[in-house]
């Protein structure tokens, strides 16, 4: 008896229960199955991937069978959701769940499908949630029904193969570390087919010796005196039933695993949810959760020189801003339940924001950081690791946000302490994202390959390249000219403007003559404003221009006009009637991006057209 677990949590997501979450998030109904359809093959696939080793088809079993896991998850579902206290707890129990099972938290598959789906993060973070509650929920119904054991586990996963294949992204794949869906899929089948032999042989061993056993025990019975004569009754004439040790033994191990699941549930959530149990109608864990959480994860250090390190810094101002005070934290040293903080602010996955570092070096090599941690210990381990290193040859700026997610990069922050000794390196990091930019993002230095080989996988590495940003933006922007000619409506203002605003006009740093990238893509837009006015469909545009936040208010003000004057003498020298377009500067206001990175900055210096009406 097999099931298929995609479709099983994509049905309970009915219109009824879409439409719930839909009232809760503010979000379509249809969106919100979109968002369930493509969390829940993540998901899988994770356990598929864990469940290939014999410990680890035993860990996700565990979970499956913990009482905080709910059979009846999916008949409770319309309840649950009908309160805010009951979305929350269903929410932080499913995160809490995955996170157990798969030995990662979500966090990077929930990104994946945000950027998929268009969704606001925190939402999907919820959706998240709530999916993994339903899913196992399912995989423990099913397997009580069946009355199934840890051996059928790696087979009913293997069975899912061909819904993984037709319904997992690429993007998703890469976001849970399985690289593709399709060499996924490919090889996952021979890993799991190996671990169901193992459990199997296992299974077969325990049989083994339970039958060695037997014949002693026969022994033991002939020997006894033979009782005195009785008459027979129905009772006496059934078969002895023969109870053996192996299965006694094999149902303590896995109370004892579903007790270890308990507690690790505890440890976790003490941290990131509002309460300190997790109870969905289950007793929670009784062991004092502090004491399940290594003592080593509190030692933040940078005192360990690497080789290739510049040298120290000289001396330079420090400063480091407080704010609220907070309840003391110890830092996470891999994104596991067992190494999160046991005293984290309670805020629940759905409110909470994460920590965050950013630094940038100067010309001299002193390092300018910025940066939002949850307590005033995480700022002090901050600021202490940053004195053992720097000395006084930094300026910090740290600011405690009550609420804010534990700093998963603190005890990695000798992994970064090279790269804040590089004049012009840049880097922002947030949660398990790290953003390179500025002479860190430079190929030939290889920062990205080396803080990806030390960081072991734990964070999602990536860096800021000005060049491949305008030639994608160049392809979307052409691929949409495209489509916009092939419509009756090409000339229609908020379609045009859409098209438009694709197109990166990169102006070099103070400057305001249009480069050369943007000809191409400036050419293209007055050819069609051109047509529009030949064909009496004139439209009359404002072309804005903004800057990043660096500068004076008045030269971010100045630069952003003559930015907007010179692409529209660009249109006009190339044909587009001058009384359809005006030109206008805003400086830094209403930023599209953060202007703490060079891609947010890179972002927020644009053009943009806008309609102008009459």
């Amino acid at each position: 008896m097999s099931i298929n677990l995609v479709q099983a949590v994509n049905s309970a997501f009915s219109d009824n229960i879409a439409e719930q979450l839909s009232q809760q998030f503010g979000i379509p109904a249809q969106i919100v199955r979109q968002v369930a359809a493509r969390v829940a093959p993540g998901l899988v696939a994770s356990l598929m991937d864990r469940s290939t080793l014999v410990p680890g088809s035993q860990s996700v079993f565990s979970v499956i069978m913990q009482p905080e896991t709910d059979a009846h998850m999916v008949e409770q579902l319309a309840r649950l959701l009908s309160t805010t206290g009951g979305l929350k707890q269903l929410e932080t129990v499913g995160h809490s769940l995955a996170t157990i099972a798969t030995g990662r938290r979500i966090d990077a598959l929930t990104d994946t499908v945000s950027a998929e789906t268009g969704v606001p993060t925190q939402a999907t973070s919820s959706l998240a949630g709530i999916v993994a509650a339903v899913l196992f929920g399912v995989l423990k119904r099913h397997f009580l029904l069946a009355q199934w054991s840890v051996a059928q586990l790696p087979r009913l996963l293997r069975d899912q193969v061909p819904e993984i294949s037709a319904s997992m992204s690429n993007a998703v794949a890469s976001s849970i570390g399985v690289g593709n869906t399709e060499g996924f899929t490919g090889s996952i089948v021979t890993r799991l087919d190996a671990a169901a032999s193992s459990l199997a042989q296992r299974g077969n061993s325990e049989t083994a010796v339970a039958a060695a056993a037997e014949p002693s025990m026969k022994t033991a019975a002939q020997a006894t005196p033979p009782a005195a004569p009785a008459q027979p009754s129905a009772q006496t004439l059934r078969p002895p039933v023969r109870k053996r040790a192996p299965q006694r033994s094999n149902k303590w191990v896995w109370v004892l695993f579903a007790v270890l699941a308990a507690v690790l549930a505890a440890v976790y959530y003490r941290g990131f949810a509002r309460g300190n149990t997790i109870d969905l109608s289950a007793a929670p864990a009784t062991q004092p959760v502090e004491n399940a959480v290594p003592p080593a994860a509190s030692a933040v250090s940078l005192d360990a020189q690497p080789v290739d390190a510049a040298p120290e810094a000289a001396s330079a101002p420090v400063s480091a801003s407080a704010s609220t005070p907070a309840s003391a934290s110890t830092p996470a040293s891999a994104p596991t339940a067992a190494a999160l903080p046991a005293s984290a602010p309670a805020a629940s996955s759905a409110d909470a924001k994460d920590a965050q570092l950013l630094f940038n070096v100067s010309a001299s090599g002193s390092p300018v950081i910025q940066a939002t941690v949850g307590t005033e210990a995480e700022k002090t381990q901050l600021t202490d690791a940053l004195t053992s290193r720097f000395g006084k040859g930094y300026t910090a700026n740290v600011a405690v946000v009550p609420g804010t997610r534990p700093a998963n990069w603190l005890a990695r922050l000798n992994d970064f302490a090279p790269l804040m000794t590089v004049p012009g390196a840049e880097a922002k990091l947030t949660g398990f994202k790290v953003e390179v930019s500025g002479a860190a993002a430079d190929s030939k230095l290889g920062w990205v390959d080396r803080l990806k080989a030390s960081l072991g996988g734990m964070f999602q590495v990536s860096s800021f390249d000005a060049d491949s940003v305008v030639a994608g933006a160049t392809r979307s922007f052409q691929d949409a000219i495209k489509t916009l000619l092939a419509a009756n409506d090409s000339c229609a203002g908020d379609k045009l403007t859409r098209a438009l605003d694709l197109q990166v006009v990169n102006f070099a740093r103070a400057s305001a003559q249009v480069p050369d990238s943007a000809n191409a893509t400036l050419g293209e837009t007055a050819k069609l404003l051109k047509n529009c006015a030949a064909k009496g469909s004139m439209v009359n545009l404002e072309v804005a221009g903004y800057s990043d936040s660096q500068g004076t208010a008045s030269a971010k003000l100045e630069v952003s006009k003559e930015r907007a004057q010179a692409v529209r003498g660009f249109l006009v020298r190339a044909g587009v009637p001058p009384q359809s377009l005006t030109a206008a500067g805003y400086g830094d206001a209403n930023p599209v991006a953060d202007n703490e990175t060079a891609s947010g900055r890179f972002a927020n210096r644009r053009i943009a057209f806008v309609v102008k009406k009459g």
